[in-house]
């Protein structure tokens, strides 16, 4: 083996190593398409933009209005990027209240909001398009658990949710579950959504995984995957960017 090759073997082996033991503790606010219970520190904000299927882009921004409350807006236009002509979707309101953070000795956050989500069902008006890529908006009621394994902090997430713009549609509210499990900057994130309580309706059940990456403590890129048996899988690319005032 020659020195120029070993050489570039230890560099390599000393940037994963240094990417994968750097902990980053910036706030996991949602998890692929579901919400967690963590709200911003007063004075934060936080912007995200989502680009989606058939050239979407999705632009989020919140604002830490006190430590257990945010407020924000979203932008949404579909087939912004591509040859079909751009929708500018009405803004909607974003909105989260924790209610608590749990006990000392067993943490668990409680949160209502109000947020943009994937939905199907009667929302459902052009047969044969992707159902993965419409943009509802509605309320949901979130338990988020921390977890503490090799020295670093997991989250698992537990909620409901209910479809309301832009129809109102309580034969859609669904359950949701995700947990990330953070590697150093490195963040994987698994994902169970539309659980619907109508055992007839597994197969509109998304199974999503997404894969988050911490270029700095705040600005983090992620790309992720919503996965439906019946339907194309809808991807996700994903800049998000937390600040302070």
């Amino acid at each position: 083996m020659s020195k120029s090759r070993t050489n570039f073997r230890l560099i390599f082996a000393f940037i994963i190593a240094s990417l994968f033991s750097r902990v980053y503790s910036a706030t996991m606010l949602d998890v692929v398409d579901t919400p967690t219970a963590y709200t911003l520190m007063k004075g934060e904000f936080n912007v995200s933009i989502w680009g989606y299927n058939n050239g979407g882009l999705l632009t989020r921004a919140t604002v830490g209005l006190h430590d257990n409350i945010y407020l924000g807006a979203s932008f949404d236009i579909e087939n912004l990027i591509g040859e079909d002509e751009a929708k500018f979707n009405i803004p909607g309101v974003i909105a989260r209240v924790k209610l608590t953070d749990g006990w000392e000795s067993f943490p668990l956050l409680i949160a209502l909001g109000y947020d943009a989500f994937y939905s199907v069902g009667a929302q459902e008006t052009n047969p044969g398009e992707n159902v993965n890529s419409r943009l509802i908006f509605g309320p949901y009621f979130v338990i988020t658990k921390p977890m503490y394994f090799w020295e670093q902090e997991q989250h698992f997430s537990l909620g409901v949710r209910l479809p309301v713009q832009p129809v109102y549609a309580p034969e859609d509210t669904s359950l949701f579950i995700s947990i990330d499990v953070p590697i150093g900057q490195f963040v994987p994130m698994f994902e169970i959504e539309k659980i619907f309580f109508n055992g007839n309706r597994f197969s509109e059940t998304l199974f999503n995984v997404g894969f988050r990456f911490y270029l700095y403590e705040n600005f983090a890129i992620e790309m992720n995957f919503m996965l439906n048996v019946d339907q194309p899988a809808n991807r996700i690319l994903t800049f998000d960017y937390i600040g302070n005032f």
